[in-house]
């Protein structure tokens, strides 16, 4: 190699800039009963991913350990077959099955290798259609869902995330619900049948296919899933469930829960916000990262790096269907609780109150393209994305608009955004432990 050719192996290589976001979009077909099916055919492995989403989350239901258990409980039994027997089919064709429930929906995912397809999805539709939530099971569920609840009552953490939605939304608006021990013990059985009768059918559901998804596939889902026999009993599409309650936070800004002998104090620092379709959510995100958004962020070299208050410490920005949120949250040493406080309030002040350095915003500008060019790596992921969206009403404009602020946002902005959203009495403070 000539001398002059050499790379310069102590010198960075370029930055390079965020671009257009250059993104797979999924397709859409639609079933004979309605049942809208948006896939996405990608990737090189024999695999697939079908997901099934139902309006049936935790905001559907005034007692949500009803929608948590009649989803949990979906693999234990159908009319037909055990837990064990379906355990051992998928295990067999080398599928397995997730479950989750959140706010706003449930889902239930099955992952299988395309070839095999044929032989699990019968067994998903009788997951889906007719669980028996079989009695022994629904007990054993119960007891130990209880017991895993007062062990997480011990732990300052999780105590915290269980009560500061409360101070932002108010404890009658379904994202404020405290949980309690007590709603174990009034859970009945015959909830679960009623819930899932009328919250999984085809009137509540949407498909998300990824991976290897071709015509063969669509029809083979289609004669599981697109049946027009498939809705409520009255063999219509359940009626669209009234309006929340009004988001009412409370008037006390400040909460302490006290907790005897704990070494380390949860805190939780956030407020209220906007949809995710508001002009402001994705300055807001951005501002956010710079916060406490990633290993190098502000909160995390100060409280962490400088004054060792805490293994880890990060805020967030959580956007739900019909509403959002900002957090910080951490563990503190408890004798060490009111200064990191402190700190976190003057790292928010800094922000309504500095420019944000250009090396600074740089950096958290290519670690955000960075991470969204991750974000697409594959057809679950591409899927993943889509579902992002959808959820929150938006299109796939939102990640051109997302890469464009990336590449034009500047310091001032990102200033005025803190200014308007994060004046400390606008906020609210959860501590949990001593402080």
């Amino acid at each position: 190699m000539n001398q002059s050719t050499k790379p310069d192996r102590k010198a960075m290589p370029a930055i390079a800039k965020p671009g257009k976001a250059d993104i797979q979009k999924v397709q859409k077909h639609v079933f004979a009963n309605g049942v809208p099916v948006h896939y996405i055919n990608a990737g090189t492995q024999d695999v697939l991913k079908i997901e099934l989403l139902f309006r049936a989350g935790t905001s559907e239901t005034e007692h949500p350990l009803v929608a948590d258990f009649t989803n949990a409980m979906l693999e234990e039994g159908t009319l037909k077959h055990t837990a064990e027997e379906i355990a051992s089919q998928l295990d067999y064709y080398g599928s397995f099955l997730e479950t989750g429930v959140y706010h706003d929906y449930a889902t239930v995912t099955l992952y299988s290798l395309t070839k095999h397809i044929g032989k699990v999805l019968p067994m998903l539709e009788e997951l889906i259609k007719d669980p028996s939530y079989p009695e022994p099971e629904f007990e054993i569920n119960r007891t130990n869902k209880k017991q895993r609840f007062l062990v997480d009552d011990q732990k300052v953490r999780v105590v915290a995330s269980r009560n500061f939605p409360a101070l932002l939304f108010g404890q009658k608006h379904p994202y404020g619900h405290i949980p309690e021990i007590e709603e174990f013990d009034t859970l009945k059985r015959e909830q679960l049948q009623t819930f899932h009768h009328s919250h999984y059918n085809a009137g509540d559901c949407i498909i998300i296919m990824s991976g290897h998804v071709n015509d063969g596939i669509l029809k083979m889902s289609a004669d599981y899933f697109g049946n027009r026999s498939w809705f409520d009993g009255n063999g219509n599409k359940r009626a669209k469930s009234g309006e929340m309650a009004d988001i009412a936070p409370t008037s006390d800004r400040q909460k302490l829960i006290q907790r005897k002998g704990v070494m380390q104090s949860a805190i939780k620092v956030g407020k209220p916000l906007f949809l995710k379709s508001h002009p402001d959510a994705i300055p807001f995100q951005i501002l956010n990262v710079v916060l406490g958004g990633y290993f190098g962020s502000r909160l995390m070299s100060n409280i962490r790096e400088d004054k060792g208050y805490t293994y880890g410490i990060s805020s967030g920005v959580i956007f739900m269907r019909n509403a959002g949120y900002f957090q910080v949250s951490s563990e503190v040493g408890s004798d060490v609780c009111s200064k990191a406080l402190t700190e976190v309030y003057k790292e928010i002040a800094r922000l309504c109150d500095e420019l944000i350095p250009d090396a600074e915003l740089r950096l958290v500008k290519n670690y955000l393209a960075g991470n969204f060019m991750r974000s697409m790596d594959g057809p679950f992921a591409l899927a993943e994305r889509f579902k992002q969206i959808w959820l929150c009403n938006l299109d796939y404009s939102y990640y051109e608009n997302y890469m464009r602020a990336l590449s034009e946002i500047t310091a001032a902005e990102l200033r005025n955004i803190a200014a308007k959203y994060l004046q400390a009495d606008s906020l609210y403070e959860l501590v949990v432990g001593k402080k």
